[in-house]
C-alpha cells in the first residue's frame, strides 16, 4: 500500500507552488468582481465618448457669398486637372480653399466656395490646363493678392524644375502653393530669364520663393545677393494682421550646418514652430 501513496503525495506537493506562483503573478482564479466590471465598463464608455467628441469633424461655416460655379472642360483637360491619383485637383482645392468636384462623364468642373475662392480655383484650373498646350500666359488681372512672380535665370530653370517637374511639385506640397513657368502679357519670353508664377498664401509664397532661390544660388552663385532687397521688402504687411515681414540672419560656415540640421530637419522644425 505504501508505494502507491508516495507518488500521490509528491503530485500534491508539485501542484502547491504553482498555485502560489499564480497568485504572486496576479493570475487570480477567483471569479471576476461585478463591481470591477462595472468600473471598467464606465471607464471605457467615458473614453469612447471623449474619442467620438474629439474625432467629430467641425463643419466649416459657409461665407455669405458662398456659391457654385461650373467650368466646361475637354476630356484631355479632365485628365490634366485630375492629375495622378487626383493629386492636382486636391492641390487646386487646397491652395484656393474652394471645394472642387470633377464630373468626368459630363466633363464639368464644379467649384464651390466664396466669390474669391471660386475665382482663384477657376484661375488655377485654367493655368493647369494651359500647361498642356504650351506656356501659361499671365495677365495683370491674375493677381488677387495671391501671386508672386519670380525671375529665374535661364541656366537654373532645368535645375529648379527637376526631372518631370518633381522639384517644383515637392515645393508645392511643402508650402501649399501652385507653381508654373509662364509668359506675362503678350510679349515673347526673355532669353536670360524665365518667369515663375507662385500662387498661395503670403507665407506659403515666401517659403516656396526662398526654396527656389536657394536652388538657383547653387547654379548661379551671387544671384540672391543682387535681388535680396526686392525679396525681403516684397509683401511687407500684406497679411491679415498687417505685421507680415521677413528678417534675415547671417551665419558663419560652421553655424550653417547646425541651422539646417541633418537633411534639413532642423530647418523644417523651425519652420513649423
Amino acid at each position: 500500500g505504501g508505494p502507491v501513496r508516495a507518488p500521490h503525495t509528491r503530485a500534491l506537493r508539485a501542484r502547491g507552488p504553482g498555485l502560489h506562483a499564480d497568485r504572486a503573478m496576479g493570475r487570480d482564479s477567483r471569479p471576476p468582481s461585478r463591481g470591477r466590471d462595472r468600473s471598467r465598463s464606465r471607464g471605457r464608455d467615458r473614453r469612447d465618448s471623449r474619442d467620438r467628441s474629439n474625432s467629430a469633424p467641425r463643419e466649416k461655416k459657409k461665407p455669405d457669398d458662398y456659391g457654385v460655379d461650373t467650368l466646361k472642360i475637354t476630356d484631355d483637360d479632365a485628365a490634366f486637372i485630375l492629375g495622378k491619383g487626383g493629386k492636382t485637383k486636391e492641390k487646386i482645392s487646397r491652395v484656393s480653399e474652394a471645394e472642387i468636384e470633377l464630373f468626368e462623364r459630363d466633363l464639368i468642373l464644379e467649384i464651390r466656395g466664396s466669390k474669391l475662392e471660386r475665382r482663384r480655383a477657376k484661375k488655377y484650373a485654367e493655368g493647369v490646363m494651359a500647361q498642356r498646350t504650351g506656356p501659361v500666359s499671365i495677365t495683370e488681372d491674375y493677381d488677387d493678392g495671391d501671386l508672386t512672380m519670380l525671375h529665374v535665370p535661364q541656366e537654373a530653370v532645368g535645375f529648379v524644375t527637376g526631372r518631370a517637374g518633381n522639384f517644383l511639385r515637392t515645393i508645392e506640397e511643402e508650402w501649399c502653393t501652385l507653381m508654373f513657368f509662364c509668359e506675362v502679357g503678350a510679349g515673347s519670353r526673355n532669353r536670360d530669364y524665365e518667369k515663375l508664377a507662385i500662387f498661395g498664401s503670403v507665407r506659403g509664397r515666401r517659403g516656396a520663393e526662398l526654396k527656389v532661390l536657394s536652388a538657383v544660388e547653387t547654379k548661379v552663385p551671387g544671384f540672391y545677393g543682387r535681388i535680396r532687397n526686392e525679396v525681403v521688402d516684397r509683401d511687407r504687411g500684406k497679411d491679415n494682421t498687417g505685421t507680415w515681414g521677413t528678417d534675415t540672419m547671417t551665419f558663419q560656415d560652421d553655424e550653417l550646418s547646425y541651422a539646417l540640421g541633418k537633411q534639413g530637419g532642423t530647418r523644417k522644425k523651425l519652420e513649423r514652430s
